[in-house]
């Protein structure tokens, strides 16, 4: 808490009145002195009871779907198991709802201020009371990734304005912005996925799905030490149950740039969509990062919103009966096609851009323009 220029103006009036009742001899003018005292004095109480309790919390309010967002086509059922309260993709808006909260019964003044996505953002109120104050600030059509909330802080004061304290907060993430997608089943030249074996259960067979935590009733010898050692906790081997669909897609590792980055993003998302709605499994990777086993649409999407990531693992991919690679033309791309050709895999690739790729395997090239 620090004293503000009106606690100096205070102190000027006060030595104004003294010298004026001392000259004039006006007795009250020595009692509205020391009033001006008081009030300096019960605001500086009131301040530092006042920037107590009080805590701020930001997140989505609402989202707004632009023309052609994947929110429009999916199932209500998908809808559901989504983030809440809505899901937010590339070019969608959304509304930053700002919150002040406190602990301790009502507040005020109160303000909070900071960044969102690049964009400054104030907010005030004079009354913050037992039920929380909130306000939702409409923030423009948002690019792929995570968004985050830098250099914020709250700000308290007493109602003359005679003192304010200011305290920061930690920087957080606010949302995550889904990439595009949409199917792409009539543009790949390769057959429908299967969807009658949707509901065969997972854990069994003799394919590698993938590795997940170790769970009580799970046989020692499924137990994968390798990786138990590097978490730091049991994990176990998943294996694919016979006839279940799984698609291996994989990534460059560093995209040439931003837009060929977000285009690679929206075709992953939508070979893993296509693959998921039919009951399928879809394994994601990007060498030098650890392989996502999943069989929920909201984990592949959250994975290739924050893609490329910067994370480093020796990892390999856990390649299935179908792997298609999402690159710009890169060589590790065309060795990891090889790779799964030689097990067996039935192989494709989509090229970003006019790069030369010369593999053998069908393959669609595609610019950075969506829809494709």
């Amino acid at each position: 808490m620090v004293p503000t220029a009106r606690v100096l103006g205070a102190l000027v009036l006060f030595l104004v009145l003294e010298w004026y009742a001392a000259t004039s001899q006006v007795p009250w003018l020595f009692l509205l002195a020391l009033w001006v005292v008081a009030v300096v004095l019960a605001a500086a109480v009131y301040a530092a009871w006042n920037r107590r309790g009080v805590t701020l919390h930001l997140g989505v309010g609402d989202a707004r779907p632009a023309p052609g967002s994947p929110v429009e086509a999916l199932p209500d059922h998908v809808l559901r198991a989504g983030p809440m309260p809505a899901p937010v993709f590339e070019g969608d808006g959304f509304g930053l709802e700002v919150a002040l909260r406190s602990r301790r019964g009502t507040r005020g003044p109160v303000w909070a201020q900071g960044t969102v996505g690049g964009e400054r953002i104030v907010a005030a109120t004079g009354l913050v009371s037992a039920d929380g104050w909130s306000r939702v600030r409409s923030m423009s059509a948002a690019r792929r990734g995570a968004i985050g909330a830098t250099g914020w802080s709250v700000g308290t004061s007493d109602p003359f304005g005679f003192f304010r304290g200011v305290e920061k907060t930690p920087d957080e993430e606010v949302v995550v912005v889904l990439p595009k997608f949409a199917s792409v089943s009539g543009l790949r030249q390769s057959r429908e996925l299967d969807a009658s074996v949707a509901a065969t259960r997972a854990g069994s067979g003799n394919e590698l799905f993938g590795i997940r935590e170790y769970r009580p009733g799970d046989s020692l010898r499924r137990i994968h030490w390798r990786s138990s050692a590097k978490r730091g906790e049991l994990v176990v081997r998943e294996y694919e149950p016979p006839g279940v669909q799984t698609l291996t897609i994989v990534l460059d590792r560093d995209p040439p740039s931003t837009d060929i980055a977000d285009q690679m993003a929206r075709i992953a998302a939508s070979e893993a969509w296509d693959c998921l709605r039919d009951g399928g499994r879809v394994v994601l990777w990007a060498p030098g990062t650890e392989p996502l086993p999943s069989r929920d649409i909201w984990s592949v999407l959250e994975w290739l919103a924050r893609y490329p990531s910067t994370a480093s693992s020796p990892a390999e991919p856990v390649i299935g009966q179908d792997l298609v690679t999402v690159t710009a033309g890169n060589q590790e791309a065309a060795d990891t096609i090889e790779l799964a050709r030689s097990r067996g895999a039935r192989v494709r690739a989509w090229v970003v851009g006019d790069a030369r790729f010369d593999v053998d395997a069908p393959v669609e090239r595609v610019g950075t323009a969506w829809p494709i």
